[in-house]
This record gives C-alpha cells, sequence and structure tokens, in this order.
C-alpha cells in the first residue's frame, strides 16, 4: 500500500508518522541489544531512523519544532515561546 506524501499530511498524521517511527527505533535498538549482529535489523534501524528524520524536518517546517534541536532562533526566541503548546488543543 502506498504511503501518502509528507506534504499532503495534516498535523497529527504528520505527528503520528514522527511517532511510529521513532517507536520503531526503539524497538529495534531494544533488539539489537541482544542481537547486534542483526544485520537485517540493523538495516531497518537506519531505514526508520531515515525516515524519522526525514518527517520531523517536515513537521518542524509546517508546524513547529518537535524537539530543542529544531528551534529556530533567527527571529530571537520568543517565536519559539509564543507558539501554541501542545495541551492548547484549540491553537493546534
Amino acid at each position: 500500500m502506498r504511503q501518502p506524501s509528507l506534504d499532503s499530511m495534516e498535523k497529527a498524521d504528520l505527528l503520528r508518522t514522527v511517532q511510529a517511527h521513532s517507536f520503531a527505533m526503539y524497538d529495534l535498538a531494544l533488539y539489537l541489544d541482544t542481537h547486534p549482529a542483526d544485520q537485517e535489523a540493523l538495516a531497518a534501524y537506519l531505514a526508520h531512523k531515515e525516515d524519522c528524520k526525514r518527517a520531523a524536518k517536515h513537521f518542524a517546517e509546517r508546524f513547529g519544532a518537535l524537539n530543542m534541536q529544531q528551534i529556530d532562533t533567527k527571529e530571537g526566541w520568543a517565536a519559539w515561546s509564543n507558539t501554541p503548546w501542545p495541551w492548547e488543543k484549540e491553537a493546534n
């Protein structure tokens, strides 16, 4: 089944994509801790890592930073602190 492009995803769907790849990475990392020679699992981990990075970057460009590393400070700190907080559902 073909996945929708990141450009066509709504905010919640794009966030779920980031979360799904993050979960898969974490799960694979736990597996790789006990099976470090499994090259197929390592390849899957690296694929999810790349997909997660791409989706998180896309999310940050469209909707704002997901983590501290993505904060754009070109316009100062106020641009980050004036964005809606996750619990402000009406603003998200």
